[in-house]
């Protein structure tokens, strides 16, 4: 078994071992896949060389831009060159060309190609998302990488997303919202921005004063009065959620980390990018943003909000401004319905373990590949270049993982908080008419009834409704019980 590829590459040179999602071998045999191994009989095998290993990787395993930037700060410009200049019209080496220059900011000696070329795709549309593309004549391919040089992730069209479409969520949502009236809205609306605000704490387990959740719960209200993050926006939002006393006035300038002492032991579950790389990182994902308009709103959501979280711009603030995130670009790529909110944090809440397994997915990813040392005062000193590991990694399941919850969450958080509202106000309506009841004995009726299944049990009916006798609690019972038998 002979490794070919990314493997074989990162062999030959000494590459750090990031994590590709296929590796590649030449074996006797057929063609096979077992889980993330590819394997090819010898009639595929690549000349044994750089470019023989660059042209299979491009062709059979797909594009690594981290793996490729490694490579390319190490390998002699003079066998690129040899390897272009050999076949210069050949899409792969079109494409290699381009990612060298894209990825060291150095230009080969090489003229610009014949006009007379016809175009080819850096990112093959079926196999990735991708943007719609800008046209480079020196190398005549169209450039439609997501990002930018500072930040640019990838994501595969794996058969997870393609059970998915965004125009599907978005209407499927309107269809549900706008099945009930005004009222009906308003009032599950109230309380889908509390359960939101709950729910994004909660993940962080933490419990909220109540003027922090009011900012949030504003702040929230609010997503589509920011049509554009920038800097300074996400700046005014961590202060908003924060307090001035701790919030930031710049991105952070200290080495952060997500960890824990177990007895005299530290334990690191993630290292942020070093402080100085944080400029550029952020610059890249915000002009993300700015240039993604005709990319699936879900994935850029996705992308952008998980790639915040991941750069940890702020010593505080991150995981709320993570999940923001996704609601300011559900809101303002027209997949929200412009009357509610998607209680997304409620979703991830009720599966908190996917959710971690997603963060921790690209936690494990890069731990090992990064040199660190800890101090006494419980800070530590990244010793490495890291910064490629947070601007080039593959944000496919961070695509499939928001997907499948906003999917969830429409069917589940939001379409059931709208029944259990209408639910509510048709029995208060039925109670109304044949029952005089107090307000404050109505509002508890009809949450134990709510509670209870369509009853309320013999404890409460003694502690709480002992004017009433039996048979009216029971009339009572049988008038809203129908409203309430299914929740």
């Amino acid at each position: 078994m002979v490794r070919a590829g990314y493997a074989a590459l990162k062999e030959m040179y000494g590459l750090p071992d990031m994590l590709h999602h296929v590796s590649s071998y030449i074996v006797a045999g057929a063609r096979k896949t077992v889980d993330d191994q590819e394997y090819y009989p010898p009639v595929y095998a690549p000349e044994d060389t750089l470019t023989g290993h660059l042209e299979f990787a491009l062709k059979f395993e797909g594009v690594n831009l981290g793996l490729l930037a490694e490579l390319f700060n190490l390998v002699s410009t003079d066998e690129l060159i040899d390897y272009i200049q050999s076949k210069p019209s050949g899409i792969n080496t079109r494409r290699v060309w381009f990612y060298y220059e894209f990825l060291t900011a150095k230009q080969l000696d090489i003229k610009d190609l014949n006009s007379t070329v016809g175009y080819v795709d850096l990112l093959d549309s079926k196999k990735y998302v991708v943007r719609e593309g800008t046209r480079i004549p020196r190398y005549r391919v169209r450039n439609n990488l997501l990002g930018n040089e500072d930040f640019c992730p990838v994501v595969r069209k794996t058969e997870a997303l393609k059970q998915f479409a965004w125009e599907s969520l978005r209407d499927r949502a309107a269809a549900i919202v706008h099945a009930y009236d005004a009222e009906t809205l308003a009032r599950a609306v109230n309380y889908l921005y509390t359960k939101e605000t709950r729910s994004s704490f909660a993940i962080e387990h933490e419990e909220p004063s109540k003027t922090k959740m009011e900012r949030f719960g504003e702040l929230l209200q609010s997503v589509r009065q920011f049509p554009h993050l920038d800097k300074q926006a996400l700046i005014d939002l961590q202060s908003i959620m924060l307090n001035e006393r701790v919030a930031a006035s710049e991105y952070r300038d200290d080495q952060n980390y997500v960890g824990e002492t177990v007895g005299r032991r530290e334990i690191f579950h993630y290292i942020s990018p070093k402080p100085e790389d944080i400029e550029s990182l952020m610059q890249g994902l915000i002009d993300f943003l700015s240039n993604s308009d005709d990319v699936d709103p879900v994935v850029v959501a996705a992308v952008a909000s998980f790639g915040f979280v991941f750069i940890h711009p702020f010593d505080d603030g991150n995981g709320r401004t993570h999940r923001y995130m996704i609601h300011h670009t559900l809101a303002n790529r027209g997949v929200t319905p412009e009357e509610v909110i998607f209680p997304v944090s409620a979703t991830m809440l009720n599966h908190v373990h996917e959710y971690d397994a997603c963060l921790e997915s690209f936690s494990a990813s890069i731990k090992p590949l990064i040199d660190f040392v800890s101090h006494d005062d419980a800070s530590i000193e990244v010793l490495n270049e890291t910064v490629n590991l947070y601007r080039y990694f593959d944000s496919t399941r961070m695509a499939e993982y928001l997907y499948a919850c906003v999917d969830a969450t429409i069917e589940g958080e939001l379409k059931v908080e709208l029944e259990t509202v209408s639910a509510f106000a048709d029995a208060r309506k039925l109670l109304d008419a044949a029952f005089d009841l107090p307000e404050k004995q109505k509002n508890l009726f009809l949450k134990l009834c709510w509670q209870g299944n369509g009853r309320i049990s013999k404890a409460k009916r003694k502690s709480q409704f002992s004017m009433f006798e039996d048979d009216e609690l029971d009339a009572m019972e049988q008038l809203v019980a129908p409203y309430f038998t299914l929740q």
